[in-house]
């Protein structure tokens, strides 16, 4: 029986989390997104401009496309592609993995126009915020720094990200 996934948590992530470090070890924080994908899924991540579309699934091809466009802030690397990327991860674990001919994903506005692709991406929402942010370890982290912006150096993500994250457990207030 697969598990299932509360309102801001995701069982699935812990698993995918657990047996990354029980494959490869290292630190558990920040982390290690790309190298779940890659190493232990054996998926391929590229960068290419993508437009309005942040990231892409194609399971078929066992690749994840991000936008290159989001990757830097001037000569400044951001964090949202570490989020991108375990979005995708979401779509793969949750939606494709096991799927007879997965379709592919493409994470843009027009795709969420049905209640069912906005169920699937809030699905791999969770799911990313889960794998990148455990609920256990963001509360540990919110009680050292008080401050969202400690919670997203912390995790290696956005401040948006964060600052959703510490919403959702009612820790700080709606991000704006």
């Amino acid at each position: 029986m697969s598990s299932v996934p509360t309102r801001y948590t995701d069982p699935r992530a812990h698993e995918l989390r657990d047996r990354y470090l029980a494959t490869y070890g290292g630190a558990e924080l920040p982390v290690p997104v790309e190298s779940i994908a890659e190493d232990l899924l054996g998926l391929r991540i590229e960068e290419r401009d993508l437009g309005e579309c942040s990231g892409m699934l194609r399971p078929a091809e066992r690749l994840i496309v991000v936008n290159a466009t989001e990757a830097m802030s001037g000569d400044t690397p951001t964090h949202r592609l570490r989020f991108t990327i375990a979005h995708e991860l979401g779509h793969w674990i949750c939606h494709a993995q096991h799927a007879a001919a997965p379709a592919p994903t493409y994470c843009r506005t027009s795709d969420l126009s049905q209640d069912t692709d906005r169920a699937l991406e809030r699905e791999a929402n969770v799911f990313g915020a889960e794998l990148l942010m455990p609920e256990a370890a963001v509360r540990q982290a919110w009680a050292a720094f008080l401050d969202p912006s400690g919670v997203a150096a912390t995790f290696e993500v956005s401040a948006l990200a964060a600052q959703w994250r510490l919403y959702s457990f009612g820790l700080a207030e709606r991000p704006v």
